[in-house]
C-alpha cells in the first residue's frame, strides 16, 4: 500500500452494478454469492444501494431504468495515487478515453470513468479514507479483475503506461497472468482472448467474486434467473465459471486453490 492511501496503487477499491431493473437480483445474489441487496428509491424509477455480506459493503447497486446499452453491467474501479488527475492524464495518453458520466461512483470518493485503448470500460478511483474495498478471498467479495483482451502485449503496455510501478508475470498461453506491486502482491490480472472467440468476446473488464463451491455457485445462478457462460474451468489459482445475472451483470465466479492470489 502507498503510505499516502489506505489501499493498494493499482488494485480493484470499489466495484458496482449497474441494471435498468432490480428484479430477481436479490434472490441471484443471495444464492450464488451469499450477498444481500438493499435499495433505495432516488426518483424516476432509479434506485441506488449495496450487496454487503454480514454487515460489511461488498459492492454498490444502481438501478436505472434509463440506463444506456453500454453501461449495463460490473464497473470496477482502480485505486490510485491520491493525485487521481495525473493517473487519468497518464492513460488518456497511453490511448485512453474519458467516458460521458452521467452518475458519479456511488462510494465515497472521487472517480472517472475511461475506456481503454482497446474499447473496455474501466474506472479510477481514490476512494474516501475507510472507504476503499481491495481484493480479498472472502466468500462473496471480489477476489480479482482481469483486462481480458485481444492483445496481450499492447494490454500490458498500457497497463505499464497507467501503473509504472507494477511488473507483469512471464505469460503463461491460454491462462490468467498477473501485474504484481514491489512486493509481489497480485493487483489485477491479464488474459489474451483465444482467437476464435474474439468475434463475440470483444475486451473487457471482468470481476471474479470468490465462492466456497464453483459447481454449487453456477448451479444456484442457473436456478435463480441468471445465465451460465462457462463453468468448471481450471487455473494455477483455482477453479472458476462466468455467469450473468438476471440484470446482464456477467462475472467470473472464483473457488480459490489458496487464501491469496
Amino acid at each position: 500500500m502507498s503510505a499516502a492511501v489506505d489501499y493498494p496503487v493499482g488494485a480493484s477499491v470499489w466495484q458496482e452494478l449497474r441494471v435498468r431493473s432490480a428484479e430477481g437480483l436479490a434472490d441471484f445474489y443471495a444464492a450464488v454469492l451469499g450477498l444481500e441487496l438493499r435499495l433505495e428509491p432516488a426518483g424516476n424509477g432509479r434506485a441506488t444501494g449495496t450487496l454487503s455480506r454480514d454487515g460489511a459493503i461488498a459492492a454498490g447497486v444502481l438501478v436505472d431504468p434509463g440506463l444506456p446499452a453500454a453501461e449495463i453491467g460490473w464497473q470496477v474501479f482502480l485505486g490510485t495515487e491520491p493525485d487521481l488527475d495525473a493517473a487519468v492524464a497518464r492513460a488518456v495518453a497511453a490511448g485512453a478515453a474519458v467516458l460521458r458520466d452521467p452518475e458519479p461512483m456511488l462510494a465515497p470518493g472521487r472517480a472517472v470513468r475511461l475506456s481503454d485503448p482497446f474499447g473496455a470500460p474501466f474506472g479510477l478511483a481514490v476512494p474516501a479514507p475507510g472507504r476503499a474495498i481491495p481484493p480479498t478471498t472472502r466468500l462473496g467479495f471480489l477476489a480479482l479483475v482481469d483486462p481480458t483482451n485481444h492483445d496481450l502485449d499492447a494490454e500490458v503496455a498500457f497497463q505499464r503506461a497507467l501503473f509504472p510501478d507494477s511488473v507483469h508475470d512471464p505469460v503463461v498461453p491460454h491462462d490468467v497472468c498477473f501485474f504484481r506491486d514491489a512486493d509481489g502482491l497480485a493487483l489485477r490480472g491479464s488474459f489474451e482472448v483465444a482467437e476464435e472467440a474474439r468475434p463475440f468476446l470483444p475486451p473487457h473488464w471482468l470481476p471474479w467474486f470468490s465462492v466456497a463451491d464453483q459447481a454449487a455457485a453456477v448451479d444456484a445462478a442457473a436456478a435463480t434467473g441468471g445465465t451460465v457462460n462457462t463453468r468448471d474451468n481450471t487455473s494455477s489459482f483455482g477453479v472458476w465459471g462466468v455467469v450473468v445475472d438476471p440484470g446482464g451483470g456477467v462475472f467470473k465466479t472464483l473457488q480459490a486453490a489458496r487464501p491469496a492470489l
